[in-house]
């Protein structure tokens, strides 16, 4: 396995130079690593921490598919510089120990979750080492703080698949959602990027007569690069050159084609969290060097690379009798540099106006990040009000989880991009 993922590497990551990084003095001495390891999942995350150590969010080693995959029963996000419990699933050992949303995250294991790690934490827990009880050290909304053992449970390759297709009709019914504050005011929520440009068309439509406009895109992990273009060009009434897009053999211009007559003229303010990534924080980044609006909420994830999906496999024994472990890679294949000259590749877009929700507003579900950009257009909006639109949503759990499925899902492919829409 070592060996393929080297070669993988070696041939399509986008920078020749790996980033400063001898990789063939690393992948070496995790080989040596290798055979001091008494089980799968300590090999795993020796292959793992050669990627890892890459410091890139779209390069990373997913081990072979178990049958079954983990489950915790809550979720968590980073909020500001803390590590908040945003969901408890209910029936849950979670929620027969009493985890909250809100409660604060101190510790999870001998890891203490902060931006810069809290990916490599999931990654860890759900892909490489899943936990049979996994301990955690919190603090409550009233600032107790205490020391929780949680029994995880395993789900069932048919319990996965009905909740995959029950999100999909979800999201095809209904990839975006709209409220209107009052007459000059309105908000709305577009879950992805990942949709059709009639999609996008069917939202600007109802955009379209108010003065100001709140778009949502706090959750949103991106998509399609042609949606996000797409959607850019709504917003100005000429082209507009987000960047370039440099790989390992070319570098080519990212520009968006205005919307022309369909062009949005009013006020823009865009949500974003930490869970905004790629697409989203592109566009969020393009609203603000361009001085067309304002951004408001917390630091987005800082992971806007394009990749590519590369499925792998090694046998064991003959042709006819052999066994074969499927594992795959994804790869880096191009980078954006912004028309500024930055990147947001692990720095994320900073908000105009840095704004989140508390721990008694993750309990009580309310939005005080939606009121607070309502009421910078005038609109009088309260954070209890704004939370009934269920603008900011309960974060399900497999959004961190999805390692085993990518592999069943995407092995008969060579990449994202081969017979599929280009994706950040």
């Amino acid at each position: 396995m070592l060996g393929e993922v080297k070669n993988v590497i070696k041939e399509n990551y986008y920078d020749p130079r790996f980033r400063g990084m001898d990789l063939d003095e690393r992948f070496k001495a995790a080989a040596e690593r290798i055979k001091t390891m008494n089980t799968n999942s300590q090999v795993f995350r020796v292959i793992a921490q050669v990627l890892v150590e890459l410091n890139d969010s779209h390069t990373s080693f997913i081990p072979p598919p178990r049958a079954n995959r983990v489950e915790y029963g809550f979720s968590m996000q980073i909020i500001g510089g803390e590590c908040y419990i945003v969901d408890v699933k209910k029936g849950s050992d979670a929620a027969a120990k009493g985890l909250k949303a809100g409660d604060m995250v101190l510790n999870i294991g001998t890891y203490m979750p902060v931006r810069e790690t809290m990916w490599k934490i999931n990654y860890l827990i759900y892909a490489l080492d899943p936990q049979e009880k996994l301990s955690l050290k919190v603090k409550s909304i009233a600032g107790t703080e205490r020391e929780v053992q949680i029994e995880s449970r395993m789900t069932t390759p048919e319990e996965r698949r009905k909740e995959a297709e029950r999100r999909k009709a979800e999201e095809k019914d209904r990839p975006s959602k709209c409220q209107e504050i009052n007459s000059d005011t309105i908000a709305c929520k577009l879950y992805s990027f990942s949709v059709e440009k009639s999609a996008i068309d069917k939202m600007m439509k109802e955009v379209l007569p108010h003065k100001n406009f709140i778009l949502d895109l706090r959750g949103n992990r991106g998509g399609y690069i042609a949606t996000e273009l797409y959607l850019t060009g709504y917003f100005f009434d000429h082209d507009v050159k987000i960047g370039d897009e440099v790989s390992r053999k070319k570098t080519k211009e990212r520009v968006a084609k205005t919307a022309k007559e369909k062009a949005y003229a009013g006020k823009l303010m865009v949500l974003i969290d930490s869970d905004s990534a790629s697409a989203s924080e592109v566009f969020a980044r393009v609203v603000q060097i361009e001085k067309r609006g304002n951004i408001a909420g917390d630091v987005s994830a800082g992971a806007v690379m394009a990749s590519q999906f590369y499925p792998l496999a090694v046998g064991h024994g003959t042709f006819t009798t052999g066994v074969y472990t499927v594992f795959a890679v994804s790869v880096t294949v191009g980078d954006l540099v912004m028309i500024d000259g930055g990147r947001l590749e692990g720095v994320g877009v900073i908000p105009d106006f840095p704004v989140g929700p508390t721990g008694v507003a993750l309990l009580k579900k309310t939005d005080p990040v939606l009121a607070f950009a309502a009421n910078k257009f005038g609109a009088p909006l309260s954070p209890e009000k704004a939370g009934e639109f269920f603008f900011m949503r309960q974060k399900p759990e497999d959004e961190d989880n999805k390692a085993d499925d990518s592999v069943n899902r995407r092995f008969q492919f060579s990449s994202h991009h081969r017979g599929h829409k280009a994706q950040e």
